[in-house]
């Protein structure tokens, strides 16, 4: 299960970008036509420094300093591969130490911070196009968020966890308390932001609920990285293609890897279609329940498109089958994997929703390196880690980077 939250920032300013005229345009100019070479987009005049210390100033206002990546480009100035603690400063330096290479400007700025309080795990991830359209926003806000006692805890074994999470989702008052608070993060977030940004707009959208409809692959490997509690940071983000990116969009799995969020889905599906009589509610009660009080969940497939919302999860079990199944395996077997592949749709992978954006939001090739305090890293190297699929994004030719020229992979898009 997890919260999701979007906002946006609008900037006031900015110089209008004209396109170069071309053969036509020049033949109507020289018989006398005007010719408009308008674009309708915006090229934002702040550098890339200001707008990093805006950003860490805005979070700082709401309580958050504690920084996960800044990425400009292609290029990482910082990544908190050490889990460092209250590093918001060192996201800054590093910023300050590399702003000279992107004298000439930038187009992508992605700075990524996390937050934990309240019994809530959130990510935050505010990307700035330097070129955006007139009509729309020049930065947005993405937050991913995990409720922490819906997880195996350290030392916990999975059957003894299956039974606390199932009772504790009985709690009527769960699920709406928690998108409360998270209400709360995002309020301070947006007056944070709005005060560091005072000539501009911030808005946050009221955060969302899902439960999502794992991938055969998340379930292969949940059973590889059984023992696994914490979420570690991805190699490289794994940045959805364009068409997914919205309401549903969680930046949690884009920068972090973690197996247990599929053991939560798969029970917290479990609990809403097939409850055990000892957690004292029956089949389809969860959905009512959170609906009834104002928190409606929505279930998503893997790939983040919509199956139903969970007051009406009973007329769509076709859609779930083997979830319970799975979950009733004996997770410290040693053929769990094997078992629960065979039962849950193993042909189904999570790359037919993720990879690259040829939109200008995949990592393109790059990612996380080592790091330091001062920010310096190196790229990363796509032939270096095989499960880094260049393929995935059909703008360019990785051959560069990777073991084999991508663009043969396009012929179907």
């Amino acid at each position: 299960m997890r919260l999701t939250g979007q906002g946006r920032v609008h900037l006031t300013g900015g110089e209008e970008v004209f396109r170069k005229p071309g053969m036509w345009d020049k033949v109507k100019f020289f018989f006398g036509s005007d010719v408009d070479l308008r674009t309708g987009e915006l090229q934002l005049t702040r550098d890339v420094l200001r707008l990093t210390e805006q950003i860490q100033k805005g979070l700082l206002a709401a309580g958050v300093d504690n920084a996960v990546s800044l990425v400009i480009d292609t290029d990482v100035i910082y990544a908190d591969d050490a889990d460092r603690k209250n590093d918001a400063d060192l996201l800054v330096h590093a910023m300050r130490t590399a702003h000279g290479r992107f004298a000439s400007g930038f187009e992508t700025l992605r700075a990524v911070f996390e937050h934990e309080g309240d019994g809530l795990h959130t990510l935050i991830e505010v990307t700035v196009r330097a070129k955006h359209e007139q009509t729309q926003p020049a930065a947005t806000i993405a937050l991913g968020s995990r409720i922490m006692e819906l997880r195996p805890a350290e030392g916990e074994t999975i059957e003894a966890a299956k039974d606390r999470i199932g009772k504790r989702l009985g709690d009527a008052q769960l699920v709406a308390t928690y998108k409360q608070l998270l209400s709360g993060l995002c309020e301070k977030l947006r007056a944070g932001l709005q005060r560091s940004f005072p000539d501009g707009q911030v808005e946050i959208d009221p955060p969302e609920l899902h439960v999502v409809k794992p991938s055969g692959d998340d379930v292969r490997e949940l059973g590889q990285s059984r023992d696994e509690r914490r979420a570690s940071l991805r190699g490289a983000p794994s940045y959805p293609r364009s068409g997914y990116y919205g309401s549903s969009y969680d930046p949690w799995n884009t920068y972090y890897r973690d197996p247990m969020d599929t053991f939560v889905n798969l029970m917290v599906l479990d609990a809403m279609l097939s409850p055990r009589s000892h957690w004292g509610y029956g089949p389809g009660y969860l959905g009512s329940m959170w609906s009834h009080h104002g928190a409606p969940v929505h279930v998503v497939n893997y790939n983040g498109a919509a199956i139903c919302d969970a007051d009406q999860m009973l007329m769509h079990t076709d859609q779930f089958s083997g979830v319970t199944d799975v979950v009733d395996l004996d997770f410290d077997s040693a053929v769990w994997d094997d078992s629960a592949t065979n039962i849950y749709t193993p042909a189904e992978t999570s790359w037919d929703g993720y990879g690259g954006d040829s939109g200008g939001t995949s990592f393109d090739c790059a990612g996380y390196g080592d790091s330091d305090s001062s920010g310096s890293s190196s790229s990363f190297d796509c032939a270096s880690e095989s499960s880094w699929d260049c393929s995935s994004d059909c703008s360019y030719d990785c051959s560069s980077d990777c073991s084999y020229d991508c663009s043969s992979d396009c012929s179907d898009w």
